[in-house]
């Protein structure tokens, strides 16, 4: 009876001993986490805290409150966050800021683990794209923001926008990181940028439901400012691919593209400063110009049309080479084709210039061809007009045969006849050797 008395004995003392524990750790861990609150975490002491630690520049915190759960962190509210450079600028945000644990006694000095950045929105200027790169490759804190609207700007220009964005800037073990999660124009958007010690760059974008996939691979050349690098971009089973080096132009080399429309290697210079300017050879392997034209009047020529505010921001040259020869030229606006050549033994040329898009879209063209008038002789055979692409429409405005010009009436048969045996409502029809050499020969039969 004694040594059962004992053992219940023994054993109640172990649970009081476990209890005390228990009790004693709950005690010290409400009294550490709260202890906080009784220190005066002033605008100042935060915003020196977070230029030291994050080079971020805070205003404007109307109230400033301390939380110990789901981790101790301090809340800021109605708080305008400026990143190093202007790389980043966030507005109307709440800031929590998650506290490292062992410096919570420490009421002179504001250490933490992370930033948590809730709503507002924040404001990236494309041309600062490179500080903010630099500014994610030095950072040593993680910063995530949640439901936050991102602005992409051009001189204060909005360029698009991504809503209910869930972002990360991350720092690993000489990695760093940017995560952004959102939406663009109601599209799920995904893009990933990495630093890694090897002074490697990586960039994704993906946006599953417009089928479109690029991976971007970045690196310095040597000590200097200069960039090599590999772009693969996917849209809609078309993919390109080419090589780049970043110095005051971009310099593409070994590029190609391979598509359900074209494939064709490209190559040529990309300027950004002062203005947007290409020049890229392009040479055609494989080209199916029913499809392409079809293309051309679909997202051009249609009443759909909305693509006038990008094409007046193209300047540039397409030369192109192989397949065919001439230049499209992007210039002021306008839209010229110069100095096209189809075919090796009897070229047909051609010059065309864009009047303008959308359904009552026209082209205005001037065809040359020297065609076979006698066994020993040519003719030089020149047209020009219009053509209306939204319903395959062609006007001939003149025709020049030798020095001669033709009546009216001749122009408007030989105009039916074109719509009749070469057009047979399909542009495309327009590249059809066989057709439009079969008309040419109706002007000397």
């Amino acid at each position: 009876m004694n040594k059962k008395f004992n053992f219940v004995f023994k054993k109640k003392k172990i649970y009081k001993t476990i209890l005390y524990l228990l009790l004693s750790t709950v005690i010290f861990l409400l009294v550490y986490f709260s202890i906080p609150n009784f220190f005066n975490y002033t605008p100042a002491l935060i915003q020196k805290s977070l230029k030291k630690n994050s080079h971020i520049d805070i205003k404007n915190i109307s109230n400033i409150s301390y939380r110990f759960l789901p981790s101790p962190r301090l809340r800021l509210s109605g708080s305008n966050l400026v990143f190093e450079d202007n790389a980043l600028k966030v507005e109307g945000a709440e800031i929590e800021v998650i506290l490292n644990l062992p410096s919570l006694i420490n009421y002179k000095k504001l250490d933490y683990n992370r930033l948590l950045i809730k709503g507002g929105s924040t404001n990236i200027q494309i041309n600062k794209i490179d500080l903010l790169f630099d500014y994610i490759k030095k950072n040593k804190k993680d910063i995530n923001f949640k439901k936050n609207s991102i602005f992409v700007l051009k001189e204060k220009k909005k360029l698009f926008e991504i809503n209910e964005s869930v972002a990360e800037i991350n720092s690993k073990i000489n990695i760093q990181q940017l995560i952004i999660n959102g939406q663009l124009l109601d599209h799920k958007i995904y893009f990933y940028f990495e630093n890694s010690p090897e002074k490697k760059n990586s960039i994704i974008l993906k946006i599953p439901k417009l089928d479109i996939s690029t991976s971007i691979l970045l690196k310095k050349k040597n000590k200097s400012k200069i960039l090599e690098g590999l772009v693969n971009f996917s849209i809609l089973n078309n993919f390109l691919q080419f090589n780049f080096v970043k110095e005051k132009k971009i310099i593409i080399n070994k590029g190609f593209m391979r598509g359900n429309l074209i494939n064709s290697s490209f190559e040529g210079e990309v300027y950004f400063k002062p203005h947007f300017f290409f020049n890229l050879d392009v040479k055609p392997s494989k080209a199916n110009m029913e499809k392409l034209l079809l293309f051309v009047r679909k997202n051009y020529f249609s009443e759909s049309f909305s693509g006038f505010e990008l094409i007046k921001k193209m300047n540039g040259f397409l030369n192109f080479k192989n397949m065919f020869e001439g230049n499209i030229i992007f210039e002021n606006k306008k839209i010229l084709f110069h100095n096209f050549k189809i075919g090796k033994s009897n070229p047909i040329f051609f010059d065309a210039k864009i009047l303008k898009f959308g359904e009552s879209g026209k082209i205005q063209f001037k065809v040359l061809k020297n065609i076979q008038y006698k066994k020993n002789s040519t003719k030089e055979l020149k047209i020009s007009g219009f053509i209306v692409p939204s319903y395959a429409g062609v006007t001939f405005e003149q025709i020049v045969l030798g020095k001669k010009i033709l009546s009216n009436k001749k122009i408007k048969n030989y105009e039916e006849k074109f719509k009749n045996e070469v057009i047979e409502n399909s542009l495309g029809n327009i590249f059809n050797l066989t057709k439009i050499d079969n008309f040419f020969k109706s002007f000397v039969n």
